[in-house]
């Protein structure tokens, strides 16, 4: 008898990307086909969209410093790079989770992981808010969306938590 440990994994039959889909392909309905299919053609577009934000991101950061600037970085100059990373974290935390959602039989997208990416596109905001004026309603209007997005956030988080515990406590028993 072998040891389980030292076993080789067996190699799946189908490309990586398209995980159980392939196998699972034949008991799903018409409509949950059609939301397989939509979800990997908006990963498609979304991984063209990321690729190209992180070309123009690589051409932007290369001319600061070809152009010697990374010493005397300016603020607007920083500000357009941590917004532009942002961006690019914003496009590939959606896509990871219509990634996922293809790979794994269950909701195209999560609002837990909606709200997440609120906060973020929020944050952005704030980071790329001193490049142009700002009235005092609008950072109010953001604060509140935060806090309460930020709210939500940690109710539906804890909300999780306790089901996974009520899950693991019934596993146990």
């Amino acid at each position: 008898m072998t040891d389980p440990s030292q076993q080789q994994p067996r190699p799946r039959p189908y490309p990586w990307f398209f995980g159980d889909l392939r196998t699972r392909w034949p008991i799903l309905d018409f409509y949950e086909r059609f939301e397989q299919i939509v979800a990997m053609v908006l990963s498609f577009f979304l991984i063209v969209v990321i690729l190209a934000a992180l070309w123009s991101l690589a051409k932007e950061v290369y001319g600061l410093i070809a152009h010697g600037a990374v010493s005397g970085f300016s603020r607007d100059a920083i500000t357009v790079i941590f917004g532009n990373v942002l961006s690019l974290l914003i496009a590939m935390e959606f896509n990871h989770t219509i990634f996922h959602s293809v790979s794994h039989r269950g909701q195209i997208v999560r609002v837990k992981t909606v709200v997440l990416i609120a906060i973020l596109a929020i944050a952005r905001q704030f980071i790329i808010l001193e490049t142009e004026p700002a009235s005092p309603f609008r950072i109010l209007a953001f604060a509140v969306s935060i806090l309460f997005l930020g709210i939500v956030y940690y109710l539906m988080d804890k909300r999780d938590r306790a089901h996974l515990t009520v899950l693991d406590e019934n596993k146990k028993a």
